[in-house]
């Protein structure tokens, strides 16, 4: 396989990350349910995701990566079962490292930094799906499920049983 792969999307989807970023190149897209086989295994439904990612030099003249991405996905709800849409906007930037070592110690001194290895090989297929599994809910639910007001409906009429020991309670003091 080569170190850059064009696809049927339009761009590039393995390349090394270093040289991208060095470069400052970058790729946009779109991608759908059957470009994610992870994410459709893990959700009722996709909704189309956009992405762009960006290749740059921070300030302190490392490489970096930065992953722009948006879309909705519907889970199914933990109360009602029913659907609830889900949406979804990832801006991360990646800083690049040559080993763990580095990236172990850089993240230990920036807590926000998130941090990938240099790879020639880098599938950014493989990036965007692991950002959007990220940031599903680990139990999604409605703000307010149709459940919830049906059992509020109920609670609001009166125990037929309640009415006769009300009945029961009149008809036995006159």
């Amino acid at each position: 396989m080569s170190s850059s792969q064009k696809s049927s999307f339009g761009f590039e989807t393995v390349f090394d990350n270093g040289e991208f970023a060095r470069q400052g190149r970058k790729i946009t897209g779109k991608l759908s349910v059957v470009d994610m086989p992870r994410v459709a295994d893990s959700v009722e439904k996709v909704e189309p995701f956009e992405f762009s990612l960006s290749g740059a030099m921070d300030r302190l003249q490392r490489p970096v990566l930065d992953l722009s991405l948006s879309g909705k996905v519907w889970l199914q709800c933990q109360r009602c079962l029913e659907p609830v849409d889900w949406p979804i906007k990832v801006e991360t930037r990646f800083t690049l490292f040559s080993d763990e070592s580095k990236l172990d110690e850089a993240e230990q001194e920036d807590e926000e930094l998130d941090g990938l290895l240099f790879d020639r090989e880098f599938t950014v297929l493989a990036l965007i799906e692991d950002e959007i599994l990220l940031s599903l809910p680990y139990s999604p639910s409605h703000a307010a499920c149709r459940s919830d007001a049906d059992v509020k409906l109920k609670a609001d009429k009166p125990n037929p049983f309640a009415v006769l020991a009300q009945l029961k309670l009149k008809s036995s003091g006159e």
